[in-house]
């Protein structure tokens, strides 16, 4: 059984080259056996004479219908791998991480969506295949150059001669590309594509060079490629290194609430970010001036840690209620404070005060001895309300590291011990040695967030050099000072860190990344109260970095923020919008398989107008030809106009010159893009009368 001559041969892929192709690529994805189907199904139609017979425009219409299946799959896609969370983690205002993180969603769900683009182009392929159809102009699948082509039409001396190409040729690439998308068998998979492509490109090489030239060829191109892939491997893993530093560095959301490292030491100008990280909503007059995420008790080389690493769960006082941190007080102020997660994870910023958390229905709230906690599996947008008042609050009770120096350096400790002897701090009464150092520091430094380089400076440490010479520096100079020095006078303290509540807008606060803030947490009158001796002018300080930006940056933030928090109270919005979407593409694939238009034409159908007529169609060298085949009968079909005219040109009597000007006249009118000049034409008609009258 020999297989069916299909149309325009030349044209076609060498044979099972699309097949290899898509076999490829279900070896690849993991879909093996539905790649085999649809391989047999085009190669059944090589075999069998059944044919259908699609015109030019069921193919337009097939085209539309494939395009709206290529819209409704990548949205089903887009809704069902939270693109729309991706989007906005990359469009937002979040830390460089959420960027990251959801620009790496975001191309994993393209990957996935190249994977089954062969499955989405498969029923136009299978019908081309079915068809009697050769090439296919490229206004098949652009309905911009379709109206091109339907301005030409209409045009007075228009001809539209569209580029055509074969669908076999797209798919096969569309089908090797799709492979590169998954690397089950990354081993073999060069090998395997190398082959295929030159399966699929071997009867276009040029036959100049010989069979073992072009071999060569593709054994040297799999070498380099092999090459260039463990290279591109190595490049892979530095890169993957590099995003893991950057998401450990990225911000507060990725922040370690057991361990934190200053910027003490640091030299030049403490750069901040104005991004929105939370928002704060208070019935009250105002929300607590400062929100703390973790708490610190050993200090060594500039570094905050605490022993309590483990974080145990916290169950609601009942069910789905709030978490009590002090079962027996009523608090005396609500707060309700949003912001983003990451992966369903983030640290919950609470006053010190607080009485109760919630309720986090769903949620799991955990929390460590230093006052810390964190949510997970929360939604994107996690909002929590903090009832909280006097006598709130939660952490364990002091303990040796709230009292120890030995972390500090020879230097540090000198530097501590000296000021505290300065100041009178031992003996002293907590509430008089916090009120000594809050005005030592008020005083005597200044807020600072440049430090400049060490020049002359005989004091190696950050610490010390604060205290002793500069005199300045940020929140976390002023934090780690004032727990050091009430050591000394035998209070135990800790290291709080978290934000201030300063910038109001509107009916809310917002709470930005330079609004990040340190200050001591003392334990006085039986419980950890917050002592902040950071100079009140950081507030303005930290607003002079604001940039002619921020404004922008913060519009789009807030409308991310309602649409953000429109979609979670909007519940399964994603299923309603695909179920919308698929209802409307439907409809509209249905359309386009019954054969209706785009759009109905209007009260009155336009009259057909008449096929437009080729180049020099009215040429009056027709009628010289006539008279021509009418005395010597027809021209042979394999003679041209010129080798015949010059044939039968021997005779003097038929004016063997007027019959050449006039053939070439007729040429340049049928094949000059430009056509005839007037004069020119005028000529061709004289010349073509006077010789039917001379030659009746």
């Amino acid at each position: 059984m020999t297989p069916v001559n299909p149309v325009d041969r030349h044209a076609t892929s060498p044979p099972l080259a699309l097949s290899a192709a898509l076999l490829l690529w279900g070896w690849q994805a993991g879909m093996l056996p539905w790649a085999a189907a649809m391989a047999g199904l085009i190669e059944l139609a090589r075999w069998l004479p059944l044919r259908f017979e699609p015109g030019q425009e069921d193919f337009n219409r097939l085209w539309n219908f494939t395009t709206l299946l290529f819209l409704g799959v990548g949205l089903y896609l887009f809704l069902a791998r939270e693109g729309p969370g991706s989007v906005g983690a990359v469009v937002g205002t979040g830390p460089p991480g959420d960027r990251l993180q959801g620009m790496r969603e975001i191309s994993q769900t393209a990957v996935v969506f190249l994977r089954w683009l062969p499955f989405v182009l498969f029923p136009f392929v299978l019908a081309h295949a079915w068809s009697r159809q050769g090439m296919l102009p490229w206004s098949t699948f652009s309905l911009y150059l379709r109206q091109q082509e339907a301005q030409v039409a209409v045009s007075p001396a228009g001809v539209w001669r569209p580029a055509r190409v074969h669908p076999r040729h797209l798919y096969l690439a569309v089908a090797l590309f799709s492979a590169s998308a998954a690397m089950e068998h990354a081993a073999f998979f060069l090998p395997a594509f190398v082959a295929v492509t030159a399966w699929a490109l071997w009867p276009w090489r040029n036959r100049r060079f010989g069979a073992p030239v072009w071999v060569g060829l593709l054994v040297s191109l799999l070498v380099v490629s092999g090459a260039a892939r463990i290279g591109m491997t190595a490049l892979r893993e530095v890169w993957q290194q590099w995003e893991n530093r950057l998401l450990q560095q990225s911000g507060e959301r990725e922040f370690d609430q057991v361990r934190s490292s200053t910027a003490m030491g640091a030299v030049g100008r403490l750069k901040l970010s104005g991004q929105i990280l939370m928002r704060v909503r208070s019935k009250r007059e105002r929300p607590p001036a400062r929100l703390r995420e973790a708490a610190f008790n050993r200090f060594q080389a500039n570094t905050w840690a605490t022993a309590h690493r483990e974080f145990q769960a916290m169950l609601p006082a009942i069910e789905s209620g709030p978490f009590r941190v002090a079962a027996d007080l009523r608090g005396v102020g609500f707060t309700e404070i949003s912001r983003y997660t990451t992966q369903g994870e983030a640290p919950l910023a609470l006053p010190g005060n607080v009485v109760s958390i919630g309720p986090l229905p769903g949620v799991l709230v955990e929390t460590n001895g230093m006052a810390a906690a964190r949510v997970r599996s929360a939604p994107r947008l996690l909002t929590w309300s903090v009832d909280y008042g006097p006598g709130g609050g939660f952490g364990l009770p002091p303990e040796p590291d709230d009292l120890s120096l030995d972390g500090l350096t020879d230097t540090d400790r000198a530097a501590i011990e000296n000021l505290a002897v300065e100041l009178k701090l031992a003996g002293e009464s907590p509430e008089r040695a916090v009120e000594t150092v809050s005005r030592h520091f008020m005083l005597h430094f200044d807020y600072a967030l440049w430090q400049p380089p060490r020049r002359g400076s005989t004091t190696p440490s950050a610490l010390a050099r604060f205290l002793q010479e500069t005199r300045a520096g940020h929140c976390e100079y002023f934090a780690t000072a004032t727990v050091l020095l009430l050591r000394v006078a035998g209070i135990p303290t800790r290291y709080a860190v978290g934000y201030g509540v300063q910038e109001q807008r509107g009916d809310e606060w917002v709470v930005r990344g330079r609004h990040a803030h340190a200050w001591c947490l003392a334990f006085m009158r039986g419980q950890w109260e917050d002592v902040d001796t950071t100079p009140a002018s950081w507030n303005e300080v930290e607003e002079e970095q604001a940039g002619f930006t921020e404004g922008l940056r913060d519009w789009f933030s807030e409308v991310w923020y309602r649409f953000t928090q429109w979609r979670q109270e909007g519940g399964t919005w994603q299923l309603y919008a695909f179920c919308v979407s698929m209802v409307v593409l439907s409809w509209l694939g249905w359309r386009q398989l019954r054969g209706s238009r785009w759009r109905r034409a209007g009260h009155q159908p336009l009259a057909a107008s008449p096929p437009p007529l080729q180049p020099g169609a009215d040429s009056e060298f027709y009628a010289v030809v006539a008279g021509l085949e009418v005395r010597f009968g027809p021209r042979p079909t394999h003679e041209t106009l010129d080798a015949w005219v010059t044939r039968l040109g021997v005779a003097p009597e038929l004016r063997p010159e007027k019959l050449r000007e006039m053939l070439r006249l007729h040429y340049r009118l049928r094949f000059n893009p430009a056509g005839l000049p007037p004069s020119e034409r005028e000529r061709l008609r004289m010349l073509a009368a006077n010789w039917t009258a001379a030659n009746p």
